[in-house]
């Protein structure tokens, strides 16, 4: 029978940081583990960040199962200094490996990156194709670092609707993507996304974590993240002890780094296995970006305790429960030091109800309907 091919623009491993690479290795780790029998019949197509390593097949070992990989591309690593799209030679690079893919009308395509959608279905015309959609399309030209003032992003737009249009299923994991499809797609499912909770999760109290005022961001730095507001609010507490660690690189670093001095640090990228660390070592986690899916920051935030400040966009509303393991913030500097502090007044039982709260998007349980419904276009052969 045929394979199930996935693809994003991730090796899979250790790049991008965030939860783009976070949310494909939950899945391909419930794999390895719930279902390790599939794992010769997937193949992961990707990007890699060792240009001499571009068309040629590797390998990810999760939880002792190996899964293939084929690289069609070369990632930039200097998130500061990008000078490529990223999708676009994503896109070029399947069609010019698509020989290597030998993709047929029984696989099914797995797609987590939309660019690759329509190469894809070119190589293989008869192929169905399923979206894990991470964000909205509808707000997606809004992060574009490439094509902002030209008949690209337009063209762009119109691509997304077909990739809609066409899609066997899409899983989505909010409401407001839910209702964005509604007119281009009726096959939608609503999902969450998952986490490894990390190994000392049950050993976990809140009452041995005392606010010691430490923030944490952790993501790219870009302008609708809303970094500076956090900085700001940073600043305005200083006075009462408060430290903001800023974990991530992008174009809008070395704008941001005027804010570093004493109490605000900026760590840049670091490898995901890292990322742990800084949380474990964190209070509050501060998000305040203008638009978002369901960012895996704040799930894994939530794992360790973590209780999280955020604007409520896209699905993070119905993420955390704001007013028990979060507050929300109009992306004020004000209003961010205003969160913190009404945390802060009663910290223990946020951080307790953060902590029972990450045990909703544990992987073992939340990608169970995402394999049911790719089951739905993709039989191996086995019996279930």
């Amino acid at each position: 029978m045929g394979r199930l091919v996935i693809f994003d623009t991730s090796n899979y491993e250790d790049f991008p940081i965030g939860g783009q690479l976070t949310s494909v290795r939950g899945f391909l780790r419930f794999l390895a583990v719930v279902h390790p029998e599939a794992a010769g019949k997937v193949l992961l197509v990707g990007v890699t960040t060792k240009p001499n390593a571009v068309g040629e097949e590797g390998s990810v070992s999760l939880e002792g199962v190996s899964f293939r990989v084929r690289y069609v591309c070369a990632a930039e690593t200097d998130l500061a200094h990008t000078q490529h799209s990223l999708r676009a030679a994503f896109a070029k690079g399947i069609l010019k490996y698509g020989a290597r893919l030998a993709l047929t009308g029984r696989d099914l395509l797995y797609i987590q990156t939309p660019e690759a959608a329509g190469p894809a279905k070119l190589l293989a015309p008869r192929a169905k194709f399923v979206i894990f959609s991470h964000g909205s399309y509808a707000n997606m030209e809004r992060g574009f670092r490439f094509y902002q003032k030209s008949l690209v992003k337009k063209a762009f737009l119109s691509y997304l609707r077909w990739v809609l249009r066409r899609a066997s299923r899409i899983f989505v994991l909010d409401e407001q993507s839910r209702r964005d499809y509604l007119p281009y797609n009726q096959n939608l499912t609503l999902v969450k996304n998952s986490i490894v909770l990390p190994e000392n999760y049950e050993a976990f109290s809140p009452m041995s974590h005392p606010f010691r005022g430490r923030l944490l961001f952790v993501g790219r730095l870009s302008k609708d993240k809303g970094v500076d507001g956090i900085c700001e609010a940073a600043a305005l507490l200083a006075e009462e002890g408060v430290t903001l660690t800023v974990v991530g690189d992008g174009e809008e670093g070395e704008h941001l780094r005027r804010y570093a001095g004493e109490g605000i640090l900026f760590v840049g990228a670091v490898a995901p296995s890292q990322v742990a660390g800084y949380m474990e070592q964190a209070d509050i986690l501060v998000m305040n970006s203008a638009f978002e899916g369901v960012p895996m920051t704040i799930l894994e935030a939530l794992s360790h305790g973590l209780p999280v400040i955020s604007t409520d966009v896209g699905g993070i509303g119905a993420t955390v429960s704001f007013g028990q393991d979060a507050e929300k913030t109009d992306g004020t500097p004000a209003s961010i030091a205003a969160a913190v502090r009404k945390i802060r007044a009663d910290y223990a039982a946020y951080a307790a109800a953060a902590h029972a709260h990450a045990r909703d998007y544990d992987y073992r349980a939340a990608n169970v309907p995402v394999w049911e419904g790719l089951r739905t276009f993709w039989k191996d052969g086995r019996k279930d």
